[in-house]
């Protein structure tokens, strides 16, 4: 009962998201103590799977000697920590939320219908009557959309299709949001959503195909002052400065990362001095590679490539002990890795949020066969 009324408090959150026209971080807060609640609910019955017992234990080494080194040794920052290893922490709450029921599948359907109805009414709102070129319902719309895809994917997964009018709304959210890693995501789940579709009538969605492409490149060509030319984008920028910040790293510094925690040169910093509110708690000039952006330049930098392939090992780990086919673990995986190529992914709350429905959904075979085979839902 109490776990029923704790998620009910997302449809509040989501009623109040309509009403914000601008950032705010309180949504985030929100969803990391929703998180951390469903983290404490989920206690009454502590167990950890054997089959994820390994990654678990390294995790908790892996956290404690770099708290020990960075902030207890060197004296850095707490909050600088915890930001660069929150996907870390985020890990250890999945790992004891992992297999806890919350959530039937019916449930899970009807959070689903509100939440595309609230981004869509929310993103049309912005755009036709606020002009707005970024709609947002909680925060920046490419953390959020990366939620809504992951609902749209779950929905596939437990209902075996998707209905064109959910694929429809959510097609035009998507283009509203005017996000070009959203877009990017959008194509790579509907591709897997309409496989069998598209294979047997390729001809047929090729026109439908280009027009969607054409109107993807007019988003990219708007967000890059006109013309489709990638490098004018802030993204390549920071890849830049990624590259020249590793330019005498050797293949075992790419192996582990920089020394924990290590701040970007001065001249980097100073040079990205536009996203100052992302510089170091120190507030002393200070940046760390959150500054960059894009989550995958972030880990290798900080955590090295070893520590990329230990998060998506971690991931597919408790999405397949969640009783999750490969194929599925694979599109989840995707679709944090494409928002990583922009933005936070395995960091975001957003993307913890939507790996939450998969992971807390009670998945009985008899109901999924229910909702499979009646799969006619009134909108």
């Amino acid at each position: 009962m109490l776990r029923t009324i704790y998620f009910k408090s997302l449809f509040l959150v989501g009623i109040f998201g309509l009403f914000i026209f601008k950032y705010n971080p309180l949504f985030n807060v929100f969803f990391e103590l929703f998180l951390v609640g469903i983290f404490f609910l989920s206690l009454g019955r502590v167990s950890i799977n054997k089959r994820i017992l390994f990654y678990f234990i390294i995790n908790i080494v892996y956290i404690s000697l770099s708290f020990y080194y960075s902030v207890i040794l060197n004296g850095d920052n707490i909050k600088d920590f915890l930001l660069i290893y929150k996907v870390f922490i985020y890990l250890i709450l999945l790992t004891f939320i992992l297999n806890k029921p919350f959530l039937s599948v019916k449930s899970f359907l009807f959070y689903f219908k509100f939440f595309i109805i609230v981004f869509f009414t929310k993103y049309m709102i912005s755009t036709i009557i606020f002009n707005s070129n970024r709609p947002i319902l909680f925060y920046e719309n490419n953390f959020e959309l990366m939620f809504l895809a992951l609902l749209l994917y779950l929905y596939f997964v437990l209902k075996g299709k998707v209905e064109f009018i959910y694929q429809f709304i959510i097609g035009l959210t998507f283009l509203l949001s005017a996000s070009i890693s959203g877009l990017i995501i959008l194509f790579f789940v509907l591709f897997f959503i309409n496989y069998n579709i598209i294979v047997k009538k390729i001809f047929y969605l090729v026109p439908i195909f280009v027009a969607l492409c054409l109107v993807a490149a007019s988003v990219i060509a708007q967000r890059t002052g006109g013309e489709i030319d990638l490098t004018k984008n802030v993204r390549f920028k920071f890849l830049l400065i990624f590259l020249n910040e590793t330019k005498d790293w050797n293949f075992f510094d790419f192996l582990v990362g920089s020394d924990r925690i290590s701040a970007l040169s001065r001249e980097a910093c100073s040079s990205l001095s536009y996203w100052q509110s992302l510089f170091s708690y120190k507030n002393d000039g200070t940046c760390y590679s959150v500054i960059l952006h894009s989550y995958i330049l972030r880990v290798i930098y900080d955590h090295g490539v070893l520590g990329l392939f230990f998060i998506i090992g971690y991931l597919f780990k408790l999405i397949k002990v969640a009783k999750y086919k490969s194929k599925h673990a694979f599109v989840i995986i995707g679709v944090v890795f494409i928002n990583g190529l922009s933005v936070s992914s395995f960091n975001s709350i957003y993307f913890i949020m939507g790996l939450l429905f998969f992971l807390v959904i009670s998945r009985q075979d008899e109901e999924v066969n229910q909702y499979k085979k009646a799969f006619v839902i009134n909108f």
